[in-house]
């Protein structure tokens, strides 16, 4: 299993980020939401590699506007997004094979959790337990989507998360 990260925050793109503008710095949309984390990876990956999306707090709750788009990464594949302790409580199966197309990061969160936070969606008891479950991370949580189904072609996969620590 590969991991990568984006192409802003990765060396491959270094010169990227300059012409493109300042991606990762948040900005204010109504006072509360912040977008939080804006990136690009582009390459070829096999099944079961993790695409490191970027790292929040655990206290998350995550806007509507958050999304994830890509290109067409070949036959039946999907994407998973989530944290380490759970791949998938945020998108599980996504269908990333066909052309280009998005999906809300909160696709597979119940319309009555959207307003949870982030600990709650990955299933910890608390904040405190999820930060001490990720003490090597600087107790914040990382944000991986997963490849599955099989082995992807090169493709593009894109994100803008937006949200607000509690």
């Amino acid at each position: 299993m590969a991991r990568f990260i984006g192409a802003i925050l990765g060396a491959a793109h270094v010169a990227a980020s300059g012409a493109i503008g300042s991606l990762t710095d948040p900005f204010f949309s109504n006072g509360r939401v912040v977008r939080m984390l804006r990136d690009y990876w582009t390459g070829d990956a096999a099944q079961d590699d993790i695409v490191s999306l970027g790292y929040v707090d655990w206290t998350t709750r995550f806007d509507a506007l958050s999304t994830v788009e890509f290109t067409d990464f070949g036959t039946a594949i999907t994407l998973d997004v989530g944290v380490a302790s759970d791949p998938d409580c945020l998108i599980a199966a996504q269908d990333v094979a066909a052309a280009a197309g998005s999906a809300s990061m909160l696709k597979s969160v119940g319309i009555g959790d959207r307003h949870k936070p982030l600990w709650q969606l990955a299933g910890y008891a608390s904040a405190q337990a999820a930060r001490a479950a990720s003490v090597k991370d600087g107790g914040r949580a990382e944000l991986i989507a997963t490849f599955k189904g099989g082995n992807p072609d090169a493709g593009t996969l894109s994100w803008a998360v937006y949200g607000s620590a509690q």
